[in-house]
């Protein structure tokens, strides 16, 4: 696999507007590099221990989740076909518990490195994530699974 592969998009897979890792990475940088310019703190010193706390338990539910996808044989990445339905583990509390996930690392850094400009950022991107992946990639999953999925979705909470 080379370094574009993950730029090429099979046809069928979620129409997502970009893969959710690059959401959260652009928008901390940009978050980052506004809190730089504009020289501001949370005014309570580097909030290490709330920061270490949610990177844990971000990386501890994306693995969970990762591996309850490895388990299904199914893809994780967007741009790859989904091919077995995964409502088990993590995904009986909520329908998206790797963007849980990475909404939970994306506020650890940012308390990390006392960046509260890359915190408002999230402002952008979880509006981004809700309309650009999640609704697309429910319509695909409506499609692909039928009556499963739509019953999934009225049993199990989208977000928390």
């Amino acid at each position: 696999m080379g370094l574009f592969d993950i730029l090429k998009h099979d046809e069928d897979s979620p129409p997502v507007i970009a893969h959710p890792p690059v959401i959260y990475g652009l928008g901390f940088v940009v978050g980052y590099a506004c809190n730089i310019w504009w020289g501001w703190s949370f005014g309570i010193g580097d909030a290490i221990a709330l920061g270490w706390l949610l990177i844990a338990g971000g990386f501890g539910l994306a693995i969970w989740c990762f591996w309850y996808f490895l388990r299904a044989g199914t893809n994780i990445p967007t741009n790859k076909p989904t091919t077995k339905l995964v409502i088990t583990g993590p995904y009986r509390a909520t329908r998206n518990p790797i963007y849980v996930a990475l909404t939970c690392l994306y506020i650890g850094l940012a308390s990390l490195v006392d960046a509260p400009a890359a915190l408002l950022m999230l402002i952008v991107i979880l509006p981004v994530m809700h309309s650009g992946v999640i609704l697309r990639e429910e319509q695909y999953l409506t499609t692909k699974f039928g009556e499963p999925y739509e019953h999934y979705m009225r049993v199990t909470k989208r977000y928390l």
